[in-house]
């Protein structure tokens, strides 16, 4: 069957479709019509979502590009936060609220999506969404005389990077080969640009940090450029015509499975999340998850300096330290987990427990003031490990939730929960910055293993909640792969 990026229902009463040519490629179970469609009066160019592709290596190529803009917006504002405070003149507390606009543009991109996508296509949501980075990023390139300004900026790059993180996720997931690896490649691309955004911040100075965001802006607007022409058979006709044939491209379906997944497609978002409990499940633990990873690298800066006192320089080193571990996790354990584990539940059951006990060991060794140069030493081993561990954990989550929705919710489950759950990486370090600051920054490190320890609850709580899965939660086999 054809493998739809997004789901949604549109009534076919008065739609016909006629495909004139077309050939048919099997991959395992699927059948992919790999050829012309004509629909509505429009030639729509179909093909398998397939990285071996040629077309579809472009779209990884400018996905990957976009990713950058991930990475490189989460970690500015985390080393931007002790310049801000300075610059404009007031507390920390005030500049977190970056963080909590930010949310309402995660939280918008929940709405504006299928809309878009309707309306547009995957190719004008994806142009649309990066110049919702592009246009404010050359705003704070320009360095606003007031705040407020720069924060109502945080609103629509919030939004554009809610629907590039679907997208991604749901493009990368959906392939019919590769998808570890892939989905490895694309979240090492954020961890990437994480790692040498404190470089970058610490060379341009406390003067012209602003110059930062012309990097930003740059990358954004030859992605918006990139997406209009290699997603340009992705139009608003396409995207129908996927919706409208989901349910009966396959030939072999019985009638009761095909009523089955109608009924399906026209489910409203609530009641998908009821009665797919998986959904809520992978939201609150992405929620969690990133909470952890982004509140851990945008506050971890200013803990180290404020209070531990650290040199900037040598702080900036500890850390990029976490980001590298986080990239070199997704790179090379996103390589080896088929090899390592019966399953993605299996890995991400690893992962998460060792990402709790490394966040313990930051709690414990945080609790230990001491400015030697061995001390801050160690202590960038422990973010290190902290970041190698935890890296692999939102791809996981993806291919788990891709491999157990039904084929007829699952790209719009997928992209439910990751707009959800992304809200977390927004969130939850606006909320850190409001804890510290009514008790202290010494609370840091606790804080981050609260987040990483509802994750690890939730993942173990998959097969209470999600049911006739036994033999996936629980394979015969250990939880290596043997």
């Amino acid at each position: 069957m054809i493998q739809d990026r997004y789901s949604s229902f549109i009534d076919d009463e008065d739609d016909s479709t006629i495909i004139n040519n077309k050939s048919i490629i099997n991959t395992e179970d699927k059948k992919i019509i790999d050829g012309e469609v004509l629909y509505q009066g429009n030639i729509i160019r179909l093909y398998p979502e397939d990285p071996r592709v040629k077309i579809v290596q472009y779209q990884i190529g400018v996905i990957l590009l976009m990713f950058t803009t991930l990475g490189l917006n989460d970690q500015a504002t985390g080393m931007l936060i002790p310049v801000l405070s300075s610059h404009y003149s007031i507390s920390q507390v005030t500049v977190a609220n970056i963080f909590l606009l930010q949310t309402f543009g995660y939280f918008s991109a929940c709405f504006v999506n299928e809309p878009l996508h309707l309306r547009y296509g995957v190719r004008g949501a994806l142009t649309i969404a990066c110049f919702c980075i592009a246009l404010p990023s050359f705003v704070l390139y320009t360095k606003v005389s007031w705040f407020w300004v720069y924060l109502i900026c945080y609103f629509p790059i919030g939004m554009g990077i809610g629907m590039l993180d679907s997208v991604g996720n749901c493009l990368f997931s959906s392939f019919v080969c590769y998808k570890n690896e892939f989905l490895g490649v694309m979240h090492g691309m954020y961890g990437v640009c994480s790692f040498i955004t404190p470089l970058i911040i610490n060379s341009l100075g406390d003067e012209n940090w602003n110059y930062f965001f012309i990097i930003q802006c740059s990358i954004a607007a030859l992605g918006s450029v990139l997406c209009f022409y290699v997603f340009r058979y992705d139009t608003k006709e396409k995207y129908e015509y996927l919706i409208k044939t989901n349910h009966g491209i396959e030939e072999d379906d019985e009638d009761n499975n095909n009523n089955d997944d109608v009924s399906d497609l026209k489910m409203s978002t609530m009641n998908m999340i009821k009665k797919y409990p998986l959904v809520s499940l992978y939201a609150v633990a992405l929620f969690f998850y990133l909470g952890s990873e982004v509140g851990t690298g945008s506050w971890i800066y200013t803990y180290l300096i404020e209070f531990k006192n650290g040199d900037k320089s040598f702080m900036s080193y500890i850390t990029s330290s976490y980001w590298l571990g986080l990239t070199i996790g997704r790179f090379y354990f996103g390589m080896k987990i088929d090899k390592w584990f019966v399953n993605e539940y299996q890995a991400v059951k690893f992962f998460v427990k060792t990402t709790m006990l490394f966040s313990v060991a930051l709690t414990l060794f945080g609790g230990i003031f001491n400015q030697s140069s061995l001390y801050f030493f160690v202590f960038g081993i422990v973010v290190f490990s902290c970041g190698m561990f935890i890296g692999p954990i939102f791809p996981l989550l993806s291919i788990v939730g891709v491999d157990m929705l039904d084929n007829n919710v699952k790209v719009k489950g997928i992209s439910t929960a990751i707009s959800i759950g992304s809200i977390g990486g927004a969130f939850i370090p606006y909320l850190d910055g409001v804890l510290m600051k009514h008790m202290s920054l010494s609370v840091f490190p606790l804080l981050v293993s609260i987040s990483s320890l509802v994750c690890l609850a939730t993942i173990y709580s998959y097969p209470f909640f999600i049911k006739n899965k036994s033999n996936y939660f629980f394979p015969k086999n250990n939880e290596f792969a043997v």
